[in-house]
């Protein structure tokens, strides 16, 4: 063989070798914190292969761990009539069946632990004054995916307060979303279901931060900040709503929810999240609000549904 064309051979093969490596270590994943800049870290992982890059959006004071953990199948908790998880019952545990594991089966997928979400382990992220405003942490978000290196397009999936920096997100950066799942999300049409006077008080409750849970959120805050911003393209999407009540129906409803707002409430705003999103809407979930938690079959099979739209170039997912 010509010395050339022996030359070419080699540099083709490993050339080859190089890509095999790469791949191996992306399907293997990654795991740690990623300098965003400004002194701040933030914990970040990441694994699968594949666009679009999913991104798992976890609610409030919880992170990437949570996308890894699901009630066992046999958890009595299941048969509960109401969110019995919410009030600590159940049993979580990691299992490959939960919604990051499976997801890195047909697509790159990631989740990281925002400030203040977790108190021990390595790696935690550079803590922040709390409350937070909503936009910071989109922009912390935008930062981590940039400085990471991981590419869109991104399908956001955010859980609860995920919502409102999904909405943020993508209002800000519309050209690197392809699509959303919202897992039921916090939206600001809650505004438009409960009195004022409700919503005062949910924003309120959600900026304290005790030392077990750091974190806490400005609602009215983001609510204004998504108000004031461009809307967002239309891409395909869906959303998921818990059926199963936060308190036990047997108990007597109160004029002045705790929690600021009723569950009728949350179920009202969800089903006008879906409608301003041309979104499919998903309410027989069996679940409370951690749906991937109760149901991630549920989650994993929204993901899979979008994932495939946004690569046919499809604009909306059918009702």
């Amino acid at each position: 063989m010509p010395s050339a064309a022996r030359s070419r051979s080699c540099l083709s093969l490993a050339t080859a070798l190089i890509l095999i490596t790469a791949d191996a270590s992306a399907a293997e994943g990654f795991s740690g914190s990623v300098d965003i800049g400004a002194g701040r870290r933030i914990y970040l992982e990441c694994r699968g292969t594949g666009s679009p890059t999913v991104m798992l959006i976890s609610g409030k004071g919880n992170g990437a761990a949570d996308w890894s953990e699901t009630l066992a199948p046999a958890d009595p908790i299941h048969k509960a009539d109401y969110d019995a998880l919410a009030w600590g019952k159940g049993t979580l545990r990691r299992s490959e069946s939960a919604v990051f594991p499976m997801v890195s089966r047909f697509t790159r997928v990631c989740a990281y632990d925002r400030p203040g979400v977790r108190l021990d382990g390595p790696d935690q992220s550079t803590p922040v004054a709390q409350p937070h405003p909503a936009d910071q942490a989109a922009d912390d978000l935008h930062r981590l995916l940039t400085a990471a290196g991981e590419p869109g397009p991104y399908v956001l999936v955010p859980h609860s307060y995920g919502g409102l920096i999904a909405a943020l997100f993508a209002r800000t950066w519309p050209d690197q979303v392809g699509g959303l799942v919202m897992v039921d999300a916090v939206t600001p049409l809650m505004r438009e279901v409960a009195s004022p006077q409700h919503v005062a008080k949910w924003d309120a409750l959600n900026r304290t931060s005790v030392p077990a849970a750091p974190e806490a959120i400005m609602l009215l805050d983001a609510f204004a900040k998504i108000d004031a911003a461009a809307r967002p393209r239309e891409v395909p999407a869906i959303v998921l709503a818990s059926d199963k009540p936060w308190q036990p129906p047997s108990t007597q409803p109160e004029g002045d929810p705790a929690g600021g707002v009723s569950f009728a409430d949350w179920k009202a705003s969800e089903t006008l999240l879906a409608t301003s999103l041309d979104a499919r809407l998903v309410t027989n979930t069996n679940s409370g609000h951690n749906i991937h938690a109760y149901s991630p079959q549920l989650v994993i099979d929204a993901i899979q549904e979008v994932v495939d739209a946004v690569r046919a170039g499809k604009a909306r997912i059918k009702p």
